[in-house]
């Protein structure tokens, strides 16, 4: 029934599934609750009652709000159970009923009030005051809650439960001290506990008594001399007191004890990092990362900052590589412990030897997909498609569920324009998502998104309109203020003629949305052009020409051509259509445009 160490909604949703049960028993306990009861005769021989008639109609109408409630039409419910109470208003089972239905439905005033009601009638039930604590404590009256457990702990001594949720709701109160008060009581009545001890501790530390909170931990020390985990903790809390010094004595007293103790060796390790001590730092590093007893996991985590750090600083490069060397060498042929390394590679831009690594690791066991991911990313940024390809086939073997496999080796087809490869690939990873045993999780929004936009694509140079447009509107139906694919189906459409007024109305909409993007202003401007809009789309292009990057850009090099050509400056549109040629465009359309002096 109670939950100590969770939050205020954590608590309840196991609450209520529990009294969700028990209400049943309501249904059977409500004919002996004393509000119907029948007054007894004088005779003591008389041992039982009988309910008038207008006392049964109540049980029934009781029993049917019950079962609504059970059902979840919890509206009827709420009438049944005011009918109850208009029929006895001292029906406690009624208010406790509509406790629940106001609560559940966040009503936490009206729910108050019910329970404030039941207890009343009843003051000896203590789901009655749970729900009371619980429905103040969503109201954030802690202090109002922790009375309420108080209650509780008086109602039922003997359960200790309650004393710490007497104890939870006083510190939600910001009354340290008085939630210390209640873990003391607790442990008078029953003994020092490791759970005890660690309840108290965040309250110690925020009262700033240290020295109390490292007394309350040493009771474990002395109960369980051999346990190094309990003098760790004194350490602990020193450290997290910037009380460097006295951490370190604790860790290294430890250590004199167990030599390889490794949590005792990344303790003193990070403790001389936060003192800024680095040559002691990078001792205790590197005893870390050398130590057999020491296991990768825990190396990795202690790793993962200082890849953090040399993101932001790449003077620390040196340093974190030779970490990484040490790791690998201790730990070699390990798949965690060559793919730190990798990462490290990565971050330093050492993009290559980063891809050898990542190529290592697949093939050191059972590879997760974030270890395949960075991989593709890697062969993608190196426009390395080959590598791409075979790697994502690979990926796609070990774990056929995972759909980044699928849309990378699309990726890889599109950049080398295998437009039916490409195809093939997106279509299987969708029917992948249909499937029964699918992990629909992975089928993120943004990686669907994703994958129609590809698809999208290649289906227009294959000149599969139909699903080219259907890729699209699911696309739009995902994100429909996604710029690029506004952008991209506008000019899809645009290139067939078809259906320029929605094309225009895109395109514009994905302008409105990106500023400065000489690709969607190029499309408009082209949109205008199909639209025999000529004076506009000149207007455009020569918006997107002023941006940086158009000058580089083929295609709009062309558009800027045709567009001027139409606008009746020739000698202009083939100047453009030269420059287009320079920049790598299609070669046998420019040369007959330049050749002929016109766009057809």
């Amino acid at each position: 029934m109670h939950c100590k160490y969770h939050t205020t909604t954590t608590r309840l949703k196991n609450k209520t599934v529990f009294i969700r049960i028990i209400a049943i028993a309501f249904v059977f306990l409500y004919a002996t609750n004393t509000t119907f009861a029948k007054k007894k005769k004088k005779d003591k021989r008389v041992t039982t009652s009988v309910l008038t008639k207008a006392e049964l109609e109540t049980q029934a109408l009781f029993i049917e709000a019950m079962q609504a409630y059970l059902l979840g039409n919890n509206q009827e419910a709420v009438v049944k159970f005011n009918s109850v109470l208009k029929r006895d208003k001292n029906n406690d089972a009624s208010y406790y009923q509509l406790t629940k239905i106001a609560y559940e439905s966040g009503n936490m005033d009206k729910a108050i009030e019910y329970a404030n009601n039941a207890i009343r009638i009843n003051p000896n039930n203590e789901y009655y005051f749970q729900y009371l604590a619980e429905a103040k404590a969503e109201k954030n009256d802690f202090d109002g809650a922790a009375k309420t457990y108080e209650s509780l702990v008086k109602l039922k001594p003997k359960d200790y439960d309650y004393y710490y949720d007497w104890a939870y709701m006083l510190s939600k109160a910001n009354k340290l001290k008085e939630a210390v008060d209640v873990y003391n009581l607790v442990e008078q009545k029953t003994s020092v506990s490791e759970e005890l001890i660690f309840q108290k501790q965040p309250l110690f530390i925020k009262l700033g008594k240290i020295e109390d909170a490292v007394k309350d931990v040493e009771k474990l020390t002395k109960l369980y001399p051999n346990e190094s985990k309990y003098q760790l903790l004194v350490g602990e809390i020193y450290e997290a007191n910037k009380q460097f010094d006295k951490a370190i004595a604790v860790y290294n007293k430890v250590l004199a004890a167990d030599e390889n103790n490794a949590d005792a060796l990344l303790a003193l390790a990070e403790a001389y990092r936060k003192k800024g001590d680095d040559t002691k730092h990078t001792e205790y590093i590197n005893k870390v990362f050398g130590n057999q007893n020491i296991d990768i996991d825990s190396k990795i985590m202690t790793f993962i900052p200082y890849i953090e750090k040399l993101a932001k600083d790449s003077t620390m490069k040196k340093d974190v590589l030779k970490m990484a060397d040490l790791i690998v060498a201790t730990h070699p042929n390990n798949m965690k412990a060559t793919t730190a390394k990798a990462d490290v590679l990565y971050t330093s831009g050492l993009k290559k030897e980063a891809q050898t690594q990542y190529i290592l690791a697949t093939q050191l066991g059972d590879v997760p997909s974030t270890v395949w991911i960075q991989l593709y990313i890697l062969d993608l940024e190196l426009d390395d498609y080959d590598s791409l390809i075979s790697h994502t086939k690979k990926g796609i073997a070990q774990n056929p569920k995972d759909p980044f496999g699928y849309f990378y080796n699309a990726l890889a087809h599109q950049n080398k324009k295998e437009y039916k490869e490409t195809s093939a690939i997106l279509l299987s990873g969708f029917d992948m998502q249909r499937q029964k045993n699918a992990d629909l999780s992975l089928y993120t929004p943004q990686l669907k998104l994703q994958m129609l936009i590809a698809l999208g694509d290649v289906s227009f140079e294959l000149k599969n309109y139909e699903r080219s447009d259907s890729s699209y509107e699911a696309a739009l139906e995902i994100d429909p203020n996604n710029a690029t694919v506004l952008n991209n189906y506008a000019y899809y459409l645009s290139e067939r003629d078809n259906k320029l007024e929605k094309a225009e109305k895109m395109s514009k909409k994905s302008n409105l949305l990106v500023d400065n993007n000489s690709a969607f202003i190029d499309t408009y401007a082209w949109i205008m052009y199909k639209m025999k809009n000529y004076s506009e789309a000149l207007e455009w292009i020569e918006q997107a020409m002023e941006l940086p990057d158009a000058k580089e850009r083929p295609e709009l090099l062309q558009h800027y051509g045709d567009i001027l050509f139409k606008a009746g400056k020739v000698e202009d549109a083939v100047a453009q259509w030269k420059r287009a040629l320079e920049k790598g465009g299609d070669k046998t359309i420019l040369e007959s445009k330049i050749r002929n002096k016109k766009t057809e």
